[in-house]
């Protein structure tokens, strides 16, 4: 096993990314949880720790053979988050481990797992048998975004509706969150019939789709915003919100994030690029 001294793990910048390196890990078997959030500049000092204590990083053929003998693993996961600060993932598997004596770790086979206004739950998909995990939004994430639509609704706010279509079709397009979108419009469907009519919703196409599809009854106004001839656009007129896709790690080595943080600190930028 390295010295946890030397070890400087990759940092994920990505929220889908952190949320499927997770949930892959929970279907692998690591379904002991503990998540948290540290700053920057104590990042190093609680990997350092979780290497010493929790052996996080093992490797292939150990963790075999502690599996072997009936001894648990675990696995850590690593994020910048929005505020510049790092998210962190233990994970453990069943088993002797010190980590179930010295965490409280959730059992997300049992118990809901959440990250910020995430959940990772069991849902059984449409055309399955059986249950699988998947990310969804938190109830009152999903309930403010009735909230939100209703208003923005009812007011005929265009600026709002047109960033509504933008922001609901870039969340992460997970199986439970693809799911919801699709309650979600039915639901705005429904209220701009009832409180708008036949006024023409303003709809915004996040991944452009009038470059590879026809979106026949759609225009674009002189606003920069596509309408359909009246009313709320159909669901052939609907933007498309793709499926997760094995995501690349990518990410950034901790002490090169602890680097730039010094470096930034001098200049005043902020850390995050994005």
């Amino acid at each position: 096993m390295p010295r946890p001294s030397k070890y400087n793990p990759t940092v994920l910048l990505g929220k889908t990314v952190y949320l499927q390196r997770i949930q892959e890990a929970v279907a692998a078997g690591y379904c002991h949880a503990a998540l948290g959030t540290v700053p920057l500049a104590k990042a190093q000092r609680l990997v350092n720790k979780f290497a010493e204590v929790y052996g996080f990083n093992r490797g292939k053929d150990e963790r075999y053979r502690r599996r072997s003998q009936g001894l648990a693993n675990a696995t850590l996961h690593l994020r910048l988050n929005e505020e510049a600060d790092i998210d962190f993932a233990l994970l453990v598997t069943e088993g002797e481990h010190a980590a179930h004596h010295l965490e409280r770790l959730c059992d997300a086979r049992r118990d809901t797992l959440r990250y910020r206004e995430f959940e990772l739950v069991l849902l059984t998909l449409r055309g399955r048998s059986r249950a699988t995990l998947t990310w969804r939004w938190e109830a009152t994430t999903f309930d403010g975004w009735k909230k939100r639509l209703h208003l923005h609704t009812a007011h005929y706010d265009r600026s709002g509706l047109y960033q509504d279509w933008f922001s609901l079709y870039r969340v992460p397009g997970f199986a439970g969150i693809r799911r919801q979108v699709g309650e979600l419009v039915s639901y705005w469907r429904r209220d701009w019939q009832q409180l708008r009519g036949n006024d023409p919703c303003p709809v915004c196409y996040p991944h452009d789709e009038f470059r590879y599809r026809p979106l026949q009854g759609m225009s674009r106004s002189g606003d920069g915003r596509y309408y359909p001839l009246k009313g709320f656009p159909n669901t052939r007129q609907l933007p498309t919100l793709y499926y997760v896709r094995k995501q690349k790690s990518g990410g950034k080595p901790l002490r090169k994030l602890l680097a730039d943080m010094a470096e930034h600190t001098e200049t005043g930028m902020s850390l995050r690029s994005d």
